[in-house]
């Protein structure tokens, strides 16, 4: 009886501490004098977080809350105090005009036991600086050029496996999500994944366990986004073993038969190879000449994978949605799509691919509406006064740009809940702020993906 009554008083001694340690916390912004939301303990602002509400809606119904007290407020994930940003014009100058405060994006990274994880999105300070010069020649006009032909054929592959669907109904999102496998895995490293016809069942497995419910749930990632350090030193993952034992030997022995095989494709791969072994990429000017180690390039060449199949999968099968609930923008588009390619039997080049318009502006409004980004991160590398406030935004702490709760501010969208792909004309992008609309973020840490990923989704 008596080990019991002790074991319960110790309990009670760290739920009560933890609990005043939570409170106190609590209690940094109203000390600050910063306006902010008022917390739940033990998940701050994200009550409800993966069981009630998806991310999307929590980031949506704090900023309807937070946009009526300040162009700035506090708030919390989990213990974490973070600056919640409501303002379009102070967006700018967090990513643009004053992007030297605000380099880096305060992500989970454990090189030494998840070496994937050490990309060009989570990379911070000089580092991420040397990476991005280094990758900025990838994604130029023409070598996006020489990437479009790979995806040109398996969009064939797409074409025959939705004919073989078409007499019954076509769960989008699957169809998509291999689609894109091949696509991506054939750019990224020379894979031919040939997931559409249920040929490489590993791939497609460990593409499931990465995007699917098998995949870390939300409350895991957001407790290594929120405690990055606590979570390296617990050794926690963001992708299981598997994962990361399976693309580190796919793509190492690509490399090995590369090399071995003095094997050049115009893939995103063989650019990572000439980057390892000369430090610059054939036909590009560089004044860096320092080289890729094999881990920066299995880095690199994982979140090429990673970022591009799962937001061109959710982009092309939002955008199929929308369309097949929208029988008018769907015949718009087809007869820009015909008349494109009568004089060439139905073939679409990328010069081609980038004067249609209408499809450009269909692209743009399913990323206005289901922006595969629901928030941008920055994390302050210095105090940042924010202009017309007395908000003091402190080194050290994370500002969360709530970038989908932007795409639907009726400031800026008229019946934002509306699929119009009439918005992105001319005439009406001129009517609205420049940054009322940024899918992939802004300024120089936005997504370099971007283009590549426009591709895929058309």
């Amino acid at each position: 009886m008596g080990i019991i009554v002790i074991l319960f008083s110790v309990i009670l001694l760290i739920v009560t501490a933890i609990y005043l340690y939570f409170k106190k916390s609590y209690s940094y912004f109203e000390k600050e004098g910063v306006p902010f939301i008022k917390p739940t303990f033990p998940f701050g602002n994200f009550q409800g977080i993966g069981s009630k509400y998806h991310f999307a809606t929590i980031l949506r119904k704090i900023y309807d809350e937070a946009k009526g007290k300040s162009k700035v407020v506090g708030f919390f994930n989990f213990i974490e105090p973070g600056y919640f940003i409501t303002d379009i014009e102070l967006v700018k100058l967090i990513t643009v005009k004053n992007f030297n405060s605000f380099v880096n994006r305060g992500m989970f990274v454990n090189e030494e036991n998840e070496p994937l994880t050490a990309h060009l999105v989570n990379i911070e300070d000089d580092r991420w600086r040397f990476m991005r010069n280094k990758l900025s020649p990838v994604f130029t006009s023409g070598k996006l050029r020489s990437m479009y032909a790979i995806i040109n054929g398996l969009s064939e592959n797409l074409i025959k496996a939705t004919e073989k669907q078409s007499k019954n109904s076509i769960e989008v999102k699957n169809l998509m999500t291999k689609f894109t496998v091949d696509v991506v895995s054939s750019t990224s490293f020379g894979m031919n994944a040939n997931c559409l016809n249920d040929e490489n069942k590993e791939l497609h497995e460990i593409s499931r366990e990465i995007f699917g419910a098998e995949g870390a749930s939300p409350m895991k990632l957001f407790f290594l986004f929120a405690f990055p350090e606590l979570s390296k030193f617990l050794k926690l993952r963001q992708f299981s073993k598997r994962v990361t034992n399976f693309f580190i030997n796919v793509i190492s022995e690509n490399i090995k038969y590369r090399e071995d095989n003095n094997d050049n494709r115009s893939d995103f791969l063989n650019m990572l190879i000439q980057l390892k072994n000369k430090g610059s990429i054939d036909g590009e000017f560089s004044t860096e000449t320092k080289k890729l180690t094999l881990n920066e390039i299995l880095a690199q060449a994982f979140l090429f994978f990673f970022a591009g199949t799962d937001t061109s999968s959710t982009t092309a099968s939002y955008g199929l949605t929308e369309l097949a609930f929208h029988q008018d923008v769907q015949d718009k588009l087809r007869q820009e799509i015909l008349a494109m390619t009568k004089d060439t039997n139905g073939e679409i080049s990328y010069e081609t691919l980038h004067e249609m318009t209408y499809l450009n502006q269909v692209v743009n409004e399913t990323l206005r509406m289901h922006t595969p980004g629901f928030a941008n991160l920055r994390k302050a590398n210095e105090d940042f006064k924010v202009p017309g406030t007395n908000i003091t935004i402190k080194k050290g702490y994370k500002v969360w740009i709530p970038t989908l709760a932007f795409h639907f501010e009726e400031k800026y969208w008229k019946n934002p809940s509306k699929f119009d792909p009439d918005r992105f004309t001319p005439e009406e992008i001129a009517k609205r702020p420049p940054m009322s609309y940024f899918p992939f973020g802004e300024g120089p840490r936005n997504c370099k993906y971007f283009y590549l990923i426009s591709i895929y989704s058309e």
